[in-house]
């Protein structure tokens, strides 16, 4: 009987601080937000005499508030989304059967663990993923993409993947740890990937 169809709670990352996850990742939220409360200020200060002559100065701040923090956020790239950006460009070059893209995002000593393949070296990797059937993986979707930072040099990503090709099942979750030698100039690169959950297979990380 197949199990393990549903997907699963996955474990936590870290999180960001609430003024990097609503200011610069979030921002169009708090930026309607800022404009609501503008358009209520004028509505409810209107009906205050002393504080009527004050509701356009303060809806006009509670704008430019909602301006600045939009722009703020969409031009700050932080490091989660930096991650979540590289976690996509991982999966397609498995797809794509890329070697040299694949081989610029993996660590020397990158480990690869899983019950369909396993390897502890980066270019082991690669022509693990190269080599395979083409039928195999026709193409990848990556959907939702986890991030989280436990330091300013390391981190990992949770990558939920659906797959096309002659390969059942189809849809899985992969944890990839992430590392870089430079916390203000170095690219991250693939210390770790491995199968959290793929569906209707138990155990896929081949983990005792």
């Amino acid at each position: 009987m197949q199990q393990n169809l549903i997907e699963p709670s996955l474990p936590p990352l870290p999180q960001p601080s609430a003024f990097e996850h609503w200011i610069l990742e979030q921002q169009l939220w708090p930026a309607i937000a800022l404009t609501v409360l503008g358009i209520i200020a004028i509505n409810v200060l209107r009906s205050i005499p002393s504080a009527a002559k004050h509701r356009f100065t303060v809806a006009g701040v509670l704008v430019l508030l909602a301006v600045g923090v939009f722009i703020t956020g969409a031009s700050v790239v932080t490091q989660r989304e930096l991650l979540q950006d590289r976690s996509r460009q991982l999966v397609q070059s498995v797809a794509d059967r890329d070697p040299q893209a694949l081989r610029a995002m993996l660590d020397d000593r990158c480990v690869l663990q899983s019950r369909f393949g396993s390897a502890t070296i980066a270019d082991r990797i690669v022509e693990l993923a190269i080599t395979r059937n083409p039928g195999v993986v026709a193409s990848a979707e990556v959907g939702k993409v986890n991030a989280g930072l436990y330091g300013p040099q390391v981190a990992a990503t949770q990558i939920r993947v659906r797959t096309e090709g002659s390969m059942l099942p189809s849809l899985s979750w992969w944890r990839v740890e992430w590392q870089r030698a430079d916390a203000d100039n170095a690219d991250w690169l693939v210390s770790h990937i491995e199968p959290i959950w793929v569906q209707g297979i138990n155990n896929p990380s081949g983990s005792n």
